[in-house]
């Protein structure tokens, strides 16, 4: 019943007109530790164990963050709309301590999450600083039937294209680019490479002549 009434209440938070009253009640009746600057666009629904972001963040219309599980987000970090953060009631049930649920997201500064994602954090999901979740539609997969090695890691300065999917135990280590639509079902422990496929393989390392870049323009 208490967990109904946080989700009626964090609903409710999400439709207040301003970015301003979203935050103050969110620390106020939630206990969130929300960074000064920070941004929570309209419909932004936060319905976890902790959540914490540094300063001048952004949250966009419609990304929810709902389960059992905590939530650290650096700062000068920007995630879109309709992302959906989320880990099932059940993760948390003493009879299922067995599973070892990690249950932690962790995004670091300066990085972007694009729009239209899906995260499943009964494992933990650690996105590093600088590191861009690109496009739209991709997802990551922290659990499935029998599978123990479940936590996603994505490097520091990483690209990920649209429409990729992480299989529970991935990770890519730093300044890797994945192309759209992967499959990264493996740990790639090089850096500065380029994955990609399905599933994903290496393509090649990346060079100095490499003129692909990302950086912030807002």
């Amino acid at each position: 019943m208490q967990y109904k009434i946080r989700r009626l209440a964090a609903f409710a938070i999400s439709l207040l007109p301003s970015t301003g009253l979203r935050t103050a009640f969110y620390k106020r009746f939630f206990g969130y530790r929300i960074g000064a600057g920070t941004i929570l666009g309209f419909g932004v629904q936060i319905v976890v164990d902790r959540f914490e972001t540094g300063v001048n963040c952004v949250v966009g219309r419609g990304t929810t963050f709902v389960g059992p599980f905590s939530v650290e987000i650096g700062e000068n970090t920007f995630i879109g709309r309709n992302n959906r953060f989320s880990c099932g009631a059940a993760a948390a049930d003493p009879a299922h301590s067995g599973m070892a649920y990690a249950r932690r997201l962790v995004i670091g500064s300066d990085a972007l999450v694009h729009e239209d994602h899906l995260f499943d954090v009964y494992g933990s999901i650690l996105i590093g600083a600088r590191s861009w979740i690109a496009g739209s539609g991709s997802q990551f997969w922290t659990h499935g039937a029998s599978v123990m090695d479940r936590d996603i890691i994505i490097g520091c300065a990483c690209y990920v294209g649209s429409a990729v999917r992480f299989a529970p135990g991935s990770s890519i280590s730093d300044n890797t680019i994945v192309g759209m639509g992967a499959v990264v079902a493996n740990r790639f422990d090089a850096t500065g490479i380029v994955i990609g496929g399905v599933p994903a393989r290496f393509i090649k390392h990346r060079t100095q002549e490499d003129n692909f870049h990302f950086e912030r323009d807002w």
